[in-house]
């Protein structure tokens, strides 16, 4: 059995049910077209693999959240012991993709030793909140609904506007931002889920947190409105995150730039871990800021493919032929 890794996935919008399948009654082998995990799984049969795939994704990001770079990996074996070449999946999910209208596509098919699992290798992963708060002298927004009509259509969905604000302190905002980095109990900034295990360690280290300015996908010679915002980058790294606790983090952030809390009551919810530090002035932001920019791992941990037959292509090539 060889093993494929690395379907590197880049989704321009998110699906109605984000990454993971949706499992019902535990039937892992149900097939599940809504999520990205089960369209790879669907997508995955019809190359005929001998074995039934199953497809482990590097992330579980939620329901409304980008995934520009993200991987997964599936075991594939061949009728015939022979091998599947990536170049040839590569062009198969993609070209089903394409004729199923799905907002999905790989873009590199790797070999790797059957050590390697897309989510517990993972070095790191990098998150991006996209920001853009109202300026001061834009016109002044008349109602409670004409906001929505100032938004550039095509940031709708993809940036989280912050529109009535007496004040935004980029200066606090980055203060606020410096006492994430290190090893520190996150618990306080974990989202309540049924599921999750009662001895989940809420312990992990933040690589880094940096704000920086960000830009609007299409500038203000094409949407006018833009010119009224001024948008931020709030990227951040680590080995893994707790249940919504970038969002959680970002809305605390943004909390503190606006003056509804302080950047003392940020300490007190890392120095002291607990459901109950949260504080209830702090809005979580929405999911649809959120995108997952890249997953890293250990070059060596990754074998470079071997030299594929001669043979091995030809018949590959024909199995491409017969994928529908």
């Amino acid at each position: 059995m060889r093993r494929m890794v690395r379907l590197v996935i880049v989704r321009a919008v998110h699906l109605s049910r984000g990454v993971q399948k949706q499992l019902v009654n535990a039937e892992s082998t149900k097939s599940d077209p809504e999520s990205v995990q089960g369209i790879l799984e669907i997508c995955s049969k019809r190359f005929k693999p001998v074995n039934e795939p199953h497809v482990y994704m590097s992330s579980r990001t939620d329901r409304g959240v980008h995934a520009l770079c993200s991987s997964a990996h599936v075991d594939l074996e061949h009728a015939g012991g022979l091998t599947y070449h990536p170049a040839h999946l590569t062009v198969g999910y993609n070209r089903y993709f394409a004729e199923a209208e799905l907002d999905v596509r790989v873009q590199s098919v790797h070999i790797v030793p059957e050590t390697f699992h897309a989510r517990f290798s993972a070095k790191s992963r990098t998150y991006l909140y996209r920001l853009a708060v109202r300026n001061p002298d834009a016109p002044p927004i008349n109602g409670n609904s004409s906001w929505m009509v100032e938004i550039p259509f095509l940031e709708w969905n993809r940036c989280h506007f912050i529109q009535k604000v007496d004040k935004f302190d980029v200066s606090l905002l980055k203060a606020a931002a410096a006492l994430f980095p290190g090893t520190k109990d996150f618990r306080t900034f974990m989202g309540n889920k049924a599921k999750l295990p009662p001895d989940i360690s809420t312990v992990k280290e933040m690589y880094r947190l940096d704000i920086t300015p960000g830009t609007p996908l299409l500038g203000a010679e094409y949407s006018s409105c833009c010119s009224y915002y001024t948008f931020w980058d709030i990227t951040c790294q680590a080995r893994s995150f707790l249940y919504r606790q970038v969002r959680r983090m970002v809305g605390a952030l943004i909390s503190v730039a606006v003056g509804h809390i302080s950047i003392e009551e940020i300490r007190y919810m890392l120095e002291s871990p607990s459901k109950n530090s949260w504080n209830s002035r702090i809005n979580v932001v929405p999911p649809y800021g959120l995108y997952l920019v890249g997953v890293e791992y250990d070059p060596l941990e990754i074998v470079m493919p071997q030299e594929i037959s001669e043979q091995d292509q030809k018949r590959n090539t024909a199995l491409l032929g017969q994928v529908e």
